[in-house]
């Protein structure tokens, strides 16, 4: 019988989340090490499977002694961790559960380049309310949580949605709610 094993340490998994918030972005081991408060020695033999796997890009300069770590942006499975990393932020941030008791009712959809894991450090989460008309919601501990804006669209329902942005919309992760075609 085959059992479900983890690809990834929880360090390994800690530095790829490091590495996706601050996406775009290149760091020394020393420095990552300093942010997990770990010894720059675990981070170095974490390191060594994430750049086996394709996650990470090494780069090493002349001129600089450290090596310089960033996310292996040419590796596409990059992009669908990075997903899964961004969708687990708004969970574990408190903010899927948060509109969820603010807006009731409401089909709440993810979409944008945050939802597709092509975001960079500046930009946006962009988050549409379908089903409630604008409500004044507070998103700073949120913000500062995910370290990312949030740009919350109401709309009062999908007909009444510019047909390139419904597509945008559609093609993003549904939080809660259904559409219906």
């Amino acid at each position: 019988m085959d059992i479900y094993k983890e690809k990834f340490t929880r360090l390994e998994r800690e530095i790829i989340k490091f590495l996706c918030i601050n996406v775009g972005n290149s760091y020394n081991q020393r420095e990552i090490a300093l942010v997990l408060k770990v010894s720059p020695t675990a981070v170095a033999n974490s390191l060594k499977n994430l750049e086996k796997e394709g996650i990470i890009k090494l780069n090493k300069s002349k001129n600089t002694k450290p090596r310089r770590i960033s996310l292996n942006l040419q590796n596409n499975s990059v992009f669908f961790i990075k997903r899964v990393e961004n969708l687990r932020a708004v969970y574990e941030s408190g903010l899927a559960e948060y509109l969820f008791d603010k807006l009731p009712g409401s089909t709440i959809i993810l979409f944008g380049s945050y939802s597709w894991g092509e975001d960079s450090i500046n930009s946006d989460i962009d988050i549409a309310v379908v089903g409630n008309l604008t409500k004044k919601i507070d998103l700073s501990v949120y913000e500062s949580k995910i370290v990312r804006k949030i740009i919350i669209q109401f709309f009062d329902s999908f007909d009444k949605i510019n047909k390139n942005l419904k597509e945008s919309i559609l093609n993003g992760i549904i939080l809660k709610g259904s559409v219906r075609l």
